[in-house]
């Protein structure tokens, strides 16, 4: 099995004494995160889940994902603008999905009652896998032997697993793990280049994308929102952004607020639609909430999104990046054409569509009944994807067909969308976690890039790419999520 120290032997006792002092290295340059057990309390925290040892990833297909990212934030701001492809993209879907129709509904409201920000403010996460499945046609799909050292299969293609436009979290947490992993790979006699283990500080790239925000709002006596949620264990990682964003520019003054704070304080004013909360003008709004329905307990909640995006502030995303970043839109841009509305470039429109797997609409009518007769032919092969965010909300294997056999004749099959499954590069890593034993495991790894986009209709005003981030679990987990301990927090090896 494919591993960073394929040539180095370590007994017990050394990677005992290498996981001891990695934890602490990993606490001393921020890695945490708060308690289970006290989500709420500023003073309790440990190591956020992480690898002990960086995965390799080949060089060419790490720069190639970057390069293209800026593409890809600028296509899914074209995507946003475009309310009659939305439309058409999300119908079926708004007639069974309440919470994305209550989204659609606040679109447009503001859309007749006239957009008063023109800018649309995005930080953005394009997760991709590395695809090993086999070029040649296989009766069933199996992962390419890796041989022990670190080679990289032939067939390894980057195949994007989703598009975040929301709520993109773990760049706060992941800027200092590269000095992390150059330290535990140092402890194990590791020869490398520094730049094989690359910086990477996508937290300051995110905020300098919130400080443009702030700056392009064009008034200085005012303020940056996060909209947060309380308890939030993940605060520290928000907290990063924060941090950069004062060393930055230290004039720019940031608020941290709930849903619920928000209902009882803020408010728009009348002369100008400026939104407001204790006296202070709001900017740019950051939506680290706001993604799923559980963050909407009333019709109070409902009713204060809508304020905010009636309002003139920035909004960090607006709600149609977030109508974006549907499952359902992802699965449209995979239709022949689709991109091609959006991007001109022959070659640029070549490279995002290399990125995709095959995604298939299950709507009611006959395309979607012939990805059904897909799926129930060989559910391995597929993924069911809802259009939550989050984590925790795909079907796969057997589940499928259990779940498409109660659904078949239903509109409400409309909620999901079928998706070719992605099987990554299996390598092998040791797994820490505050509470657990370390363990060696075999491992498979989500790679995040950064994006920051601001733009109007018709002008881009900011567009760059601040980083990546790695997320690795145990290679039979399904799900991720690193709050509830599936991903532990990693970094890249370079190989050529």
């Amino acid at each position: 099995m494919a591993t960073v120290l394929d040539s180095i032997s370590l007994d017990e006792r050394k990677i005992q004494e290498i996981i001891k002092k990695t934890k602490e290295y990993a606490m001393l340059h921020g890695v945490l995160i708060r308690t289970a057990e006290s989500p709420g309390h500023s003073e309790r925290a440990h190591y956020a889940p992480l690898t002990l040892f960086p995965m390799l990833v080949p060089r060419d297909a790490l720069t190639k994902v970057k390069a293209i990212q800026p593409h890809f934030n600028k296509l899914m701001h074209m995507v946003a603008q475009d309310m009659e492809f939305l439309q058409k993209c999300l119908c079926n879907v708004l007639k069974v999905d309440d919470f994305n129709k209550r989204l659609w509904d606040i679109l447009q409201v503001v859309t007749e009652e006239g957009a008063t920000q023109p800018i649309s403010l995005g930080l953005f996460r394009n997760d991709y896998m590395m695809d090993v499945k086999q070029e040649t046609p296989v009766d069933s799909l199996t992962y390419v032997d890796p041989t022990a050292s670190a080679t990289v299969p032939d067939s390894l293609q980057m195949k994007q697993i989703e598009f975040n436009t929301i709520a993109s979290g773990a760049a706060g947490l992941v800027s200092h793990m590269h000095n992390v992993h150059r330290y535990s790979l140092t402890l194990a006699g590791k020869q490398f280049d520094d730049s094989q283990v690359p910086d990477n500080n996508p937290a300051h790239g995110l905020a300098q994308g919130l400080v443009e925000g702030w700056k392009a709002y064009g008034i200085k006596r005012t303020c940056v929102l996060f909209l947060v949620s309380e308890p939030e264990r993940n605060r520290l990682d928000q907290r990063r952004l924060d941090l950069e964003m004062f060393m930055i520019d230290r004039s720019v003054p940031v608020k941290y607020v709930t849903f619920d704070e928000m209902n009882e304080r803020g408010y728009v004013r009348k002369s100008d639609k400026a939104l407001i909360i204790d006296d202070c003008e709001v900017a740019v709004v950051y939506f680290r909430i706001g993604y799923s329905p559980a963050n909407y307990k009333s019709e109070k909640d409902w009713d204060t999104r809508l304020m905010m995006e009636r309002s003139k502030a920035i909004k960090c995303p607006t709600i149609q990046y977030h109508l974006a970043g549907t499952k359902k839109i992802q699965q449209e841009l995979c239709r022949p054409g689709a991109v091609e509305r959006f991007i001109k470039d022959d070659r640029i429109a070549r490279d995002i569509r290399e990125t995709f797997v095959n995604q298939y609409s299950i709507d009611l009518g006959e395309d979607g009944d012939g990805a059904i007769e897909k799926a129930f032919a060989d559910p391995q092969r597929y993924v069911l994807k809802t259009n939550r965010e989050g984590g925790g909300n795909n079907v796969y294997g057997e589940d499928i067909k259990c779940l498409l056999s109660k659904m078949k004749n239903l509109e409400e099959r409309a909620r999901y969308i079928l998706m070719e499954r992605i099987l990554p590069w299996p390598q092998t890593s040791y797994l820490l976690k505050a509470g657990s034993e370390a363990s060696l495991q075999t491992v498979v790894t989500e790679i995040g890039i950064f994006g920051v986009y601001m733009g109007t209709a018709d002008k881009e005003i900011y567009n760059s790419v601040t980083g990546h981030v790695l997320r690795t679990k145990n290679v039979n987990s399904d799900e991720g999520g690193l709050m509830v301990g599936l991903s532990y927090m990693d970094t890249p090896f370079l190989i050529d």
